[in-house]
């Protein structure tokens, strides 16, 4: 019998107040930098190198991250998860990610064994992310050196962007963000792969991203391991821009094709990330060829037979004119391409920038809320499902996605705030153009008038 997502919430409560299964199941590590986090909400931390000379699970199973456990054992709440806190404290009926994420099939199985561990007890995650490096061919605006090798060597030649400081390759050092090259040791790697025979036994789901991890060859050692250790009860997600060489994009093809025909895993999912349509996704995924990237898209759905793709947009100032082109493109291929019980093996996922709010959709004027409220009864319209067939081409929590960030800027004000992210998108922009070595009017001609009223802004005293 399935939980409902109160009963989980009550059965949490049960241990305490503020005990959450993602603090000991699911970890993200990035191990270009030796961060960790559970659950995407908090912020990342530092693994001491020193932790794991003992313990290569110590990536996950930091004597910080463990203090946190402590604290939720005991009725505590940890500031990092103040996420939660706000949207339980507003109204005693809400339920935070702290109850979605234990409900999922990952984690609840687990509730009663965790909750009756040691604080100080090491234990596998059942949910992994992990980035072997930050090697990315794309420059993408709102990225950043740590994450991105191409920005890396960007700002290396040419410093921070005056708009981003908190990007500063000395804070960055500073605060242990700095990066491994792919050429020097890694110790953090060397921990993955000595952890990985007792942490493979237990984890349920394997995420790899990056950087772009088709270019790390780490990648590939995992996807040629699992030809010699199947693992049909794992669900594997890699994520990629598809932006990689024909020659790199044909052997992820035929590796992805060999694993899942021959049910070396339980299933997989390919994240990939665009936008929006055209020279609007390209000037802010810099590097991104549009149509070779749409052709790749429909290669891998061609070969890789019932596999699902997600496209991840994260929507931003630049992806509202020309989003509607994007969503006709998605419906077809939705439509053409379905698995054996008729179902859209393509989805979409429309988170929204927050971060730089300059180049949020924060920064807009409430003159493009109509293209978005367009795009939304789209959406909405092509969900009803066909007359025929009875299938859908979008679902619910597709639309709820989309429909949220009408909602959110529905809500906001014009103020001194909004005025100041606009100035700070005109020179951004400026700077933009200097190192790409492009014109933002080649890219973005749809968005004259409003780079206009940007530089008018910029201009005043």
């Amino acid at each position: 019998m399935t939980k409902s997502a109160i009963e989980v919430r009550d059965e949490l409560n049960a241990v305490s107040s503020s005990f959450c299964l993602a603090k000991w199941l699911q970890v993200t590590i990035h191990l270009q930098n030796g961060q960790t986090h559970s659950c995407h909400h908090p912020g990342t931390h530092k693994v001491p190198l020193e932790e794991l000379k003992d313990d290569p699970s110590a990536l996950h199973n930091t004597k910080t991250k463990k203090s946190f456990r402590k604290m939720m054992l005991e009725g505590e709440r940890p500031k990092e998860c103040e996420y939660c806190w706000r949207i339980e404290d507003a109204h005693k009926d809400n339920l935070s990610d702290r109850t979605f994420k234990s409900a999922d099939h990952w984690a609840y199985p687990k509730l009663q064994e965790v909750s009756k561990l040691s604080w100080d007890q090491s234990v596998n995650p059942q949910y992994l992310e992990v980035s072997f490096g930050n090697e990315c061919n794309f420059k993408c605006g709102y990225c950043a050196p740590h994450i991105s090798s191409g920005l890396m060597s960007e700002y290396l030649k040419h410093g921070h962007y005056d708009s981003m400081p908190a990007f500063n390759l000395e804070t960055l050092r500073n605060d242990g963000m700095f990066p491994h090259s792919k050429d020097e040791y890694n110790p953090y790697v060397d921990a993955f792969w000595k952890w990985w025979p007792g942490l493979s036994k237990d984890l349920k789901v394997f995420r790899i991203t990056g950087g772009e991890p088709l270019l790390n060859p780490n990648t590939f050692k995992f996807l040629e391991y699992l030809k010699s250790h199947p693992m049909p009860e794992l669900s594997l997600a890699i994520n990629s821009n598809l932006g990689i060489s024909k020659n790199t994009f044909n052997k992820f093809v035929e590796e992805i094709k060999f694993i899942t025909e021959n049910k070396l895993i339980k299933d997989f999912q390919l994240y990939t990330s665009v936008d929006t349509y055209g020279k609007n996704a390209e000037f802010v995924r810099f590097g991104l060829n549009y149509n070779e990237y749409m052709q790749n898209v429909r290669t891998f759905l061609k070969e890789v037979k019932e596999v699902q793709l997600v496209f991840m947009c994260t929507y931003n100032a630049f992806s509202v004119i020309n989003f509607r082109k994007f969503l006709e493109e998605v419906t077809s291929l939705k439509d053409e391409f379905r698995n054996q019980f008729n179902h859209t093996r393509v989805l979409l996922d429309t988170p929204y920038l927050k971060d730089p709010s300059f180049l949020s959709c924060y920064v807009l004027t409430e003159e493009f809320w109509p293209y978005i409220k367009s795009d939304l009864a789209y959406i909405k319209e092509k969900a009803k499902p066909d007359e025929k067939t009875g299938i859908y081409i979008y679902y619910d929590h597709e639309i709820s996605k989309f429909e949220r960030i009408l909602n959110w800027l529905e809500s906001l004000e014009e103020n001194e705030h909004r005025k100041n992210t606009r100035r700070a998108l005109y020179q951004f922009l400026q700077e933009y153009q200097i190192r790409k070595e492009i014109k933002f009017s080649d890219y973005c001609p749809e968005y004259s008038e409003f780079f206009k009223l940007c530089e008018k802004i910029s201009l005043e005293k």
